[in-house]
Protein backbone atom coordinates (compact mmCIF):
# COMPACT_ATOMS: atom_id res chain seq x y z
CA UNK A 1 0.00 0.00 0.00
CA UNK A 2 2.93 2.41 0.72
CA UNK A 3 4.12 1.72 -2.56
CA UNK A 4 1.25 2.72 -4.45
CA UNK A 5 1.30 5.27 -2.61
CA UNK A 6 4.70 6.87 -3.40
CA UNK A 7 3.88 5.85 -6.87
CA UNK A 8 1.22 7.80 -6.89
CA UNK A 9 2.78 10.88 -5.20
CA UNK A 10 5.32 11.06 -7.77
CA UNK A 11 3.36 11.15 -10.79
CA UNK A 12 1.48 14.21 -9.04
CA UNK A 13 5.02 15.36 -8.79
CA UNK A 14 6.21 14.88 -12.12
CA UNK A 15 2.96 16.57 -13.30
CA UNK A 16 3.33 19.42 -10.90
CA UNK A 17 7.21 20.21 -11.96
CA UNK A 18 5.98 20.30 -15.93
CA UNK A 19 3.45 22.60 -15.00
CA UNK A 20 6.21 24.83 -13.45
CA UNK A 21 8.53 24.58 -16.46
CA UNK A 22 6.19 25.71 -18.53
CA UNK A 23 4.88 28.59 -16.31
CA UNK A 24 5.95 31.44 -18.84
CA UNK A 25 3.50 29.55 -21.58
CA UNK A 26 0.94 28.54 -19.69
CA UNK A 27 0.05 32.62 -17.89
CA UNK A 28 -1.25 33.67 -21.27
CA UNK A 29 -3.93 31.07 -21.12
CA UNK A 30 -7.31 31.22 -19.42
CA UNK A 31 -6.29 30.40 -15.53
CA UNK A 32 -9.43 28.12 -15.66
CA UNK A 33 -8.72 26.40 -17.96
CA UNK A 34 -5.28 25.67 -16.69
CA UNK A 35 -7.25 24.71 -13.24
CA UNK A 36 -9.34 22.31 -15.41
CA UNK A 37 -6.42 20.59 -16.87
CA UNK A 38 -4.80 19.63 -13.27
CA UNK A 39 -8.14 18.83 -11.66
CA UNK A 40 -8.18 16.26 -14.56
CA UNK A 41 -5.07 15.01 -14.40
CA UNK A 42 -5.53 15.03 -9.75
CA UNK A 43 -8.88 12.71 -11.02
CA UNK A 44 -6.54 10.38 -13.23
CA UNK A 45 -3.73 9.90 -10.47
CA UNK A 46 -6.91 8.85 -8.21
CA UNK A 47 -8.69 6.49 -10.29
CA UNK A 48 -4.73 4.70 -10.93
CA UNK A 49 -4.27 4.53 -7.39
CA UNK A 50 -7.96 2.76 -6.91
CA UNK A 51 -7.14 0.18 -9.69
CA UNK A 52 -3.63 -0.27 -8.16
CA UNK A 53 -5.36 -0.76 -4.64
CA UNK A 54 -8.16 -3.01 -6.26
CA UNK A 55 -5.34 -5.41 -7.93
CA UNK A 56 -3.74 -6.17 -4.41
CA UNK A 57 -6.59 -6.70 -2.53
CA UNK A 58 -8.09 -9.40 -5.48
CA UNK A 59 -4.51 -11.00 -5.30
CA UNK A 60 -4.51 -11.02 -1.59
CA UNK A 61 -8.34 -12.81 -1.41
CA UNK A 62 -7.04 -15.54 -3.86
CA UNK A 63 -3.83 -16.05 -1.96
CA UNK A 64 -6.46 -16.61 1.08
CA UNK A 65 -8.95 -18.46 -0.85
CA UNK A 66 -5.82 -20.89 -1.79
CA UNK A 67 -4.89 -21.39 2.09
CA UNK A 68 -8.72 -21.77 2.69
CA UNK A 69 -8.92 -24.61 0.33
CA UNK A 70 -5.69 -26.30 1.50
CA UNK A 71 -6.30 -26.20 5.27
CA UNK A 72 -10.01 -27.91 4.23
CA UNK A 73 -8.26 -30.62 2.43
CA UNK A 74 -5.75 -31.48 5.33
CA UNK A 75 -8.40 -31.71 7.50
CA UNK A 76 -10.79 -33.75 5.09
CA UNK A 77 -7.52 -36.13 4.99
CA UNK A 78 -6.87 -36.25 8.47
CA UNK A 79 -8.84 -39.10 9.63
CA UNK A 80 -7.53 -40.88 6.87
CA UNK A 81 -3.96 -40.24 8.07
CA UNK A 82 -4.78 -40.51 11.56
CA UNK A 83 -6.08 -43.90 10.88
CA UNK A 84 -2.64 -44.91 9.25
CA UNK A 85 -0.32 -43.88 11.68
CA UNK A 86 -2.64 -45.81 14.80
CA UNK A 87 -2.54 -49.03 12.57
CA UNK A 88 -0.22 -51.58 13.56
CA UNK A 89 0.65 -53.65 10.23
CA UNK A 90 2.28 -57.46 10.71
CA UNK A 91 2.76 -60.31 8.51
CA UNK A 92 4.70 -63.85 8.81
CA UNK A 93 6.01 -66.07 6.96
CA UNK A 94 6.88 -69.71 7.49
CA UNK A 95 8.54 -72.58 6.36
CA UNK A 96 7.58 -76.63 7.67
CA UNK A 97 9.16 -79.38 8.02
CA UNK A 98 7.56 -82.80 8.28
CA UNK A 99 8.64 -86.56 9.52
CA UNK A 100 5.26 -88.91 10.00
CA UNK A 101 5.79 -92.08 10.95
CA UNK A 102 2.63 -93.79 9.23
CA UNK A 103 3.84 -91.97 5.62
CA UNK A 104 6.50 -94.26 3.40
CA UNK A 105 7.35 -91.76 1.31
CA UNK A 106 8.76 -89.93 4.64
CA UNK A 107 10.14 -93.10 5.71
CA UNK A 108 12.14 -93.08 2.48
CA UNK A 109 13.33 -89.37 2.65
CA UNK A 110 13.45 -88.67 6.20
CA UNK A 111 10.76 -86.10 6.30
CA UNK A 112 9.63 -83.73 3.64
CA UNK A 113 10.02 -79.61 3.96
CA UNK A 114 7.35 -77.39 2.53
CA UNK A 115 5.43 -74.14 2.32
CA UNK A 116 3.99 -73.50 5.76
CA UNK A 117 2.06 -70.30 5.68
CA UNK A 118 2.00 -66.41 4.98
CA UNK A 119 -0.07 -64.30 7.06
CA UNK A 120 -1.18 -60.18 6.49
CA UNK A 121 -2.54 -58.66 9.39
CA UNK A 122 -3.94 -55.17 10.30
CA UNK A 123 -5.15 -53.75 13.82
CA UNK A 124 -6.00 -50.18 14.70
CA UNK A 125 -7.75 -47.91 15.93
CA UNK A 126 -8.88 -44.12 15.51
CA UNK A 127 -10.88 -42.63 17.92
CA UNK A 128 -13.53 -45.03 19.12
CA UNK A 129 -13.40 -47.29 16.16
CA UNK A 130 -11.29 -50.25 16.55
CA UNK A 131 -10.66 -52.66 13.10
CA UNK A 132 -8.70 -56.08 13.00
CA UNK A 133 -7.69 -58.51 9.74
CA UNK A 134 -6.17 -61.09 9.63
CA UNK A 135 -5.57 -62.98 5.63
CA UNK A 136 -3.49 -66.08 5.48
CA UNK A 137 -2.25 -68.27 2.04
CA UNK A 138 -1.22 -71.68 2.58
CA UNK A 139 -0.21 -74.25 -0.12
CA UNK A 140 -3.52 -74.69 -2.30
CA UNK A 141 -5.95 -72.16 -0.92
CA UNK A 142 -5.97 -69.01 1.61
CA UNK A 143 -8.90 -67.82 3.54
CA UNK A 144 -9.66 -64.66 5.90
CA UNK A 145 -8.53 -65.80 9.84
CA UNK A 146 -10.23 -62.78 11.16
CA UNK A 147 -12.07 -59.29 9.80
CA UNK A 148 -14.10 -57.60 12.28
CA UNK A 149 -14.61 -53.64 12.86
CA UNK A 150 -15.37 -52.21 16.48
CA UNK A 151 -16.40 -50.03 18.61
CA UNK A 152 -15.58 -49.17 22.54
CA UNK A 153 -18.58 -48.32 24.07
CA UNK A 154 -16.67 -47.56 27.12
CA UNK A 155 -13.50 -48.23 29.23
CA UNK A 156 -15.38 -51.57 30.05
CA UNK A 157 -17.74 -52.32 26.62
CA UNK A 158 -16.38 -53.14 23.30
CA UNK A 159 -18.83 -54.15 20.60
CA UNK A 160 -17.06 -56.06 16.97
CA UNK A 161 -18.74 -57.04 14.18
CA UNK A 162 -17.49 -59.37 11.56
CA UNK A 163 -15.55 -62.64 11.42
CA UNK A 164 -14.80 -62.67 15.33
CA UNK A 165 -13.45 -65.28 17.88
CA UNK A 166 -16.08 -67.27 19.58
CA UNK A 167 -16.43 -66.44 23.12
CA UNK A 168 -15.49 -70.13 24.57
CA UNK A 169 -13.45 -72.16 26.60
CA UNK A 170 -9.87 -71.15 27.63
CA UNK A 171 -8.79 -67.73 25.44
CA UNK A 172 -7.35 -67.06 23.10
CA UNK A 173 -6.10 -70.72 21.41
CA UNK A 174 -7.12 -72.91 24.49
CA UNK A 175 -3.78 -74.49 24.49
CA UNK A 176 -0.10 -73.85 24.79
CA UNK A 177 1.56 -75.59 21.85
CA UNK A 178 2.06 -75.24 18.16
CA UNK A 179 0.05 -78.33 17.11
CA UNK A 180 -3.39 -77.75 18.96
CA UNK A 181 -5.14 -80.22 20.82
CA UNK A 182 -8.69 -82.31 20.42
CA UNK A 183 -10.92 -79.51 21.81
CA UNK A 184 -9.37 -77.29 19.03
CA UNK A 185 -9.66 -79.71 16.11
CA UNK A 186 -13.57 -80.06 16.68
CA UNK A 187 -13.64 -76.61 16.21
CA UNK A 188 -14.62 -75.19 20.31
CA UNK A 189 -11.46 -73.58 20.83
CA UNK A 190 -10.37 -70.86 18.88
CA UNK A 191 -13.04 -70.73 16.46
CA UNK A 192 -14.13 -67.55 14.54
CA UNK A 193 -17.76 -67.00 13.73
CA UNK A 194 -19.37 -64.33 11.68
CA UNK A 195 -21.34 -62.38 13.93
CA UNK A 196 -21.53 -59.82 16.32
CA UNK A 197 -19.98 -59.97 19.76
CA UNK A 198 -19.98 -57.87 22.97
CA UNK A 199 -16.79 -57.74 25.56
CA UNK A 200 -17.95 -56.32 29.23
CA UNK A 201 -14.59 -56.16 31.84
CA UNK A 202 -15.25 -55.24 35.23
CA UNK A 203 -12.43 -55.53 37.51
CA UNK A 204 -11.49 -59.42 37.85
CA UNK A 205 -14.67 -59.98 35.46
CA UNK A 206 -14.86 -60.63 32.05
CA UNK A 207 -18.12 -61.47 30.80
CA UNK A 208 -18.65 -61.95 26.84
CA UNK A 209 -21.72 -62.42 24.56
CA UNK A 210 -22.08 -62.99 21.24
CA UNK A 211 -24.87 -63.95 18.49
CA UNK A 212 -23.64 -65.65 14.93
CA UNK A 213 -25.87 -65.50 11.63
CA UNK A 214 -23.37 -68.34 10.46
CA UNK A 215 -19.79 -70.40 11.34
CA UNK A 216 -18.01 -69.32 8.50
CA UNK A 217 -18.18 -67.11 5.70
CA UNK A 218 -19.06 -70.06 3.15
CA UNK A 219 -19.92 -73.53 3.69
CA UNK A 220 -16.65 -75.02 1.96
CA UNK A 221 -13.87 -76.47 4.38
CA UNK A 222 -11.15 -73.99 3.82
CA UNK A 223 -11.29 -71.93 6.77
CA UNK A 224 -8.73 -71.74 10.16
CA UNK A 225 -11.70 -72.95 13.00
CA UNK A 226 -13.31 -76.37 12.17
CA UNK A 227 -17.12 -76.64 11.75
CA UNK A 228 -19.77 -78.81 10.72
CA UNK A 229 -19.74 -78.82 6.89
CA UNK A 230 -22.68 -77.66 4.95
CA UNK A 231 -21.43 -78.60 1.43
CA UNK A 232 -22.52 -81.28 -1.05
CA UNK A 233 -19.30 -82.02 -3.00
CA UNK A 234 -18.76 -85.67 -2.39
CA UNK A 235 -16.10 -86.71 0.27
CA UNK A 236 -13.58 -89.01 -0.12
CA UNK A 237 -12.27 -92.37 2.45
CA UNK A 238 -10.32 -95.04 2.66
CA UNK A 239 -12.28 -97.90 2.91
CA UNK A 240 -10.20 -101.59 2.78
CA UNK A 241 -7.50 -99.91 0.98
CA UNK A 242 -9.55 -98.52 -1.51
CA UNK A 243 -10.76 -95.34 -2.39
CA UNK A 244 -14.76 -94.90 -1.40
CA UNK A 245 -16.74 -91.85 -2.03
CA UNK A 246 -19.33 -90.49 -0.28
CA UNK A 247 -22.03 -87.39 0.11
CA UNK A 248 -21.20 -85.05 2.41
CA UNK A 249 -23.60 -84.73 5.60
CA UNK A 250 -24.31 -81.09 4.84
CA UNK A 251 -25.28 -79.61 7.76
CA UNK A 252 -23.94 -76.24 9.06
CA UNK A 253 -24.58 -74.56 12.31
CA UNK A 254 -26.59 -71.15 11.95
CA UNK A 255 -27.81 -68.75 14.19
CA UNK A 256 -26.00 -69.89 17.10
CA UNK A 257 -25.78 -67.97 20.78
CA UNK A 258 -22.81 -67.60 22.75
CA UNK A 259 -21.56 -66.92 26.00
CA UNK A 260 -18.79 -66.73 28.27
CA UNK A 261 -18.12 -65.77 32.12
CA UNK A 262 -14.28 -65.10 34.10
CA UNK A 263 -13.06 -64.24 36.81
CA UNK A 264 -9.45 -63.50 37.38
CA UNK A 265 -7.67 -64.42 41.06
CA UNK A 266 -4.63 -62.49 41.78
CA UNK A 267 -6.04 -59.85 39.17
CA UNK A 268 -2.92 -57.45 37.98
CA UNK A 269 -0.20 -59.68 39.30
CA UNK A 270 2.56 -62.18 38.21
CA UNK A 271 -0.04 -65.31 39.59
CA UNK A 272 -3.26 -65.23 38.02
CA UNK A 273 -5.99 -67.77 37.72
CA UNK A 274 -8.71 -67.33 35.71
CA UNK A 275 -11.69 -69.73 36.27
CA UNK A 276 -14.54 -69.39 32.95
CA UNK A 277 -17.49 -70.74 32.56
CA UNK A 278 -19.14 -71.08 28.47
CA UNK A 279 -22.02 -72.03 26.40
CA UNK A 280 -23.13 -72.30 23.12
CA UNK A 281 -25.38 -73.80 21.24
CA UNK A 282 -28.20 -73.02 18.24
CA UNK A 283 -29.96 -74.19 14.86
CA UNK A 284 -27.89 -77.06 13.07
CA UNK A 285 -29.42 -76.87 9.44
CA UNK A 286 -29.15 -79.80 6.67
CA UNK A 287 -28.83 -78.26 3.53
CA UNK A 288 -29.66 -81.88 1.91
CA UNK A 289 -32.44 -82.69 3.96
CA UNK A 290 -33.19 -79.10 4.20
CA UNK A 291 -34.97 -79.69 7.76
CA UNK A 292 -32.88 -78.08 11.31
CA UNK A 293 -31.14 -80.03 13.76
CA UNK A 294 -29.67 -78.75 17.17
CA UNK A 295 -26.36 -78.40 18.56
CA UNK A 296 -24.59 -77.42 21.48
CA UNK A 297 -21.44 -77.21 23.76
CA UNK A 298 -20.60 -76.25 27.15
CA UNK A 299 -16.74 -75.77 29.12
CA UNK A 300 -15.75 -75.05 32.03
CA UNK A 301 -11.84 -73.78 32.09
CA UNK A 302 -8.77 -73.03 33.88
CA UNK A 303 -5.81 -70.66 33.09
CA UNK A 304 -3.30 -69.86 35.22
CA UNK A 305 -0.54 -67.58 34.95
CA UNK A 306 2.27 -67.90 37.61
CA UNK A 307 5.66 -66.10 36.48
CA UNK A 308 6.92 -68.13 33.93
CA UNK A 309 4.38 -70.90 34.56
CA UNK A 310 1.40 -71.40 32.49
CA UNK A 311 -1.19 -74.02 32.75
CA UNK A 312 -4.47 -74.39 31.36
CA UNK A 313 -7.31 -77.36 32.27
CA UNK A 314 -10.41 -77.64 30.11
CA UNK A 315 -14.02 -79.94 30.35
CA UNK A 316 -15.98 -79.27 27.52
CA UNK A 317 -19.30 -81.43 27.02
CA UNK A 318 -21.15 -81.50 23.56
CA UNK A 319 -23.99 -82.95 21.63
CA UNK A 320 -24.80 -82.53 17.62
CA UNK A 321 -28.43 -83.81 17.19
CA UNK A 322 -28.67 -83.50 13.09
CA UNK A 323 -31.03 -83.95 10.27
CA UNK A 324 -28.80 -85.97 8.24
CA UNK A 325 -29.80 -87.12 4.92
CA UNK A 326 -30.16 -91.44 4.49
CA UNK A 327 -26.95 -92.73 5.10
CA UNK A 328 -27.54 -94.88 1.87
CA UNK A 329 -27.31 -91.27 0.34
CA UNK A 330 -23.99 -90.33 2.54
CA UNK A 331 -22.49 -92.66 3.29
CA UNK A 332 -22.51 -91.55 6.95
CA UNK A 333 -23.17 -92.54 10.40
CA UNK A 334 -25.47 -90.51 12.62
CA UNK A 335 -23.13 -91.52 15.37
CA UNK A 336 -20.83 -89.02 14.13
CA UNK A 337 -20.31 -85.58 12.71
CA UNK A 338 -18.84 -84.07 10.04
CA UNK A 339 -16.36 -81.29 10.12
CA UNK A 340 -13.58 -79.12 7.94
CA UNK A 341 -10.86 -76.74 8.50
CA UNK A 342 -7.75 -76.47 6.15
CA UNK A 343 -9.04 -77.89 3.72
CA UNK A 344 -10.00 -81.08 5.06
CA UNK A 345 -12.56 -82.83 6.11
CA UNK A 346 -12.65 -85.73 9.15
CA UNK A 347 -15.57 -87.19 11.73
CA UNK A 348 -15.59 -86.65 15.23
CA UNK A 349 -18.46 -88.20 17.80
CA UNK A 350 -21.72 -86.48 17.26
CA UNK A 351 -22.00 -86.64 21.24
CA UNK A 352 -19.00 -86.68 23.91
CA UNK A 353 -16.89 -84.83 25.99
CA UNK A 354 -13.48 -83.74 25.68
CA UNK A 355 -10.82 -83.16 28.49
CA UNK A 356 -7.52 -80.96 27.66
CA UNK A 357 -4.71 -80.19 30.16
CA UNK A 358 -1.69 -78.28 29.19
CA UNK A 359 1.69 -77.04 30.86
CA UNK A 360 4.23 -74.16 29.57
CA UNK A 361 7.66 -72.84 31.07
CA UNK A 362 8.90 -69.35 29.47
CA UNK A 363 12.32 -68.40 29.84
CA UNK A 364 14.41 -65.64 28.86
CA UNK A 365 18.12 -65.68 27.92
CA UNK A 366 20.87 -64.49 26.28
CA UNK A 367 22.35 -66.45 24.34
CA UNK A 368 23.62 -64.73 21.55
CA UNK A 369 20.92 -63.57 19.46
CA UNK A 370 18.86 -65.85 21.25
CA UNK A 371 16.62 -64.24 23.84
CA UNK A 372 13.96 -66.61 24.52
CA UNK A 373 13.37 -70.36 25.08
CA UNK A 374 10.00 -71.71 25.55
CA UNK A 375 8.40 -75.37 26.72
CA UNK A 376 5.45 -77.14 26.23
CA UNK A 377 3.17 -80.39 26.43
CA UNK A 378 -0.62 -80.24 25.49
CA UNK A 379 -2.58 -83.49 26.07
CA UNK A 380 -6.47 -84.36 25.25
CA UNK A 381 -8.71 -86.79 24.67
CA UNK A 382 -12.23 -87.44 23.93
CA UNK A 383 -14.65 -89.72 25.55
CA UNK A 384 -17.86 -90.73 23.38
CA UNK A 385 -21.29 -91.06 24.44
CA UNK A 386 -21.84 -94.61 22.44
CA UNK A 387 -19.85 -96.05 19.59
CA UNK A 388 -17.79 -94.19 17.67
CA UNK A 389 -15.31 -95.04 14.28
CA UNK A 390 -13.66 -92.08 12.60
CA UNK A 391 -13.03 -94.00 9.56
CA UNK A 392 -15.37 -95.65 6.71
CA UNK A 393 -17.78 -92.97 7.54
CA UNK A 394 -18.22 -94.07 11.00
CA UNK A 395 -19.27 -97.83 9.90
CA UNK A 396 -15.50 -98.75 11.06
CA UNK A 397 -14.95 -101.07 14.73
CA UNK A 398 -15.19 -99.15 17.57
CA UNK A 399 -12.53 -97.18 18.04
CA UNK A 400 -10.49 -96.39 21.41
CA UNK A 401 -11.25 -92.91 22.73
CA UNK A 402 -9.33 -90.90 20.53
CA UNK A 403 -6.02 -88.97 22.21
CA UNK A 404 -3.48 -86.32 21.24
CA UNK A 405 -0.08 -85.28 22.95
CA UNK A 406 1.90 -82.19 21.74
CA UNK A 407 5.44 -81.83 23.02
CA UNK A 408 7.91 -79.43 22.23
CA UNK A 409 9.84 -76.19 22.17
CA UNK A 410 10.29 -72.81 20.44
CA UNK A 411 13.36 -70.64 20.43
CA UNK A 412 12.59 -67.36 19.50
CA UNK A 413 15.87 -64.59 17.95
CA UNK A 414 14.21 -61.08 17.30
CA UNK A 415 12.14 -61.34 15.01
CA UNK A 416 12.77 -65.21 14.16
CA UNK A 417 10.82 -68.59 15.56
CA UNK A 418 11.12 -71.97 15.53
CA UNK A 419 8.64 -74.22 16.70
CA UNK A 420 9.69 -78.41 17.09
CA UNK A 421 6.92 -80.48 17.89
CA UNK A 422 6.69 -84.44 18.55
CA UNK A 423 3.04 -84.96 18.21
CA UNK A 424 1.65 -88.39 18.82
CA UNK A 425 -1.94 -89.68 18.93
CA UNK A 426 -4.25 -92.49 18.74
CA UNK A 427 -7.59 -92.24 16.39
CA UNK A 428 -6.86 -88.27 16.86
CA UNK A 429 -10.05 -88.07 14.51
CA UNK A 430 -7.66 -88.52 10.97
CA UNK A 431 -6.94 -85.29 11.28
CA UNK A 432 -4.23 -84.41 8.44
CA UNK A 433 -4.23 -88.05 7.12
CA UNK A 434 -3.28 -89.77 10.64
CA UNK A 435 -4.49 -93.51 10.93
CA UNK A 436 -7.25 -94.24 13.28
CA UNK A 437 -6.22 -98.25 13.71
CA UNK A 438 -6.52 -97.82 17.62
CA UNK A 439 -2.70 -97.73 17.67
CA UNK A 440 -0.31 -94.85 18.62
CA UNK A 441 1.52 -93.22 15.60
CA UNK A 442 3.95 -89.48 15.68
CA UNK A 443 4.33 -86.85 14.02
CA UNK A 444 7.53 -84.83 14.18
CA UNK A 445 7.14 -81.33 13.13
CA UNK A 446 9.23 -77.96 12.39
CA UNK A 447 7.96 -75.10 11.63
CA UNK A 448 10.51 -72.17 11.43
CA UNK A 449 10.25 -68.47 10.09
CA UNK A 450 9.59 -64.86 11.08
CA UNK A 451 7.32 -62.40 12.18
CA UNK A 452 6.89 -58.79 10.65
Amino acid sequence: MAQLSFKAAGLAMGVTGTLAFAAPALAQQDTEAMQRQLDALRAQVERMEQQLEAQQSTTTADSSQASSQTRDLAEENRSLIDSIQNSQFSGTLQLKGVYNDWNTADKDTAGDMDFGKFVLGVDGQHGNFLYSFEYRFYDGYQFLKKGWMGYQASDNDTVKVGLVQTPFGNMDYGYLGWYGNLPYLAGFNDNQNAGIKWDHTQGAWNTSLAFFKSDQLGDSNEHYGANAIGGTTDATYEDNGDLDTRGNQGNTEENQVAARVAYTFGQGTDYTTEINFSAKGGQLYNNQTNDSGSNWQAAVGLNGSYGSWLTQLQATAYEYDAENPDVEESGISDDVIQIGAFGFNYLIPAEGQMYSASVGYSMNVDWGDIDNVYFYNDFSYVSPNGDYSPNKGGFGENADDPMLNDLGMKVTAGPYYAWFSVVSNKNALGYFGSPDDDGWHTSLQTNFGLNF
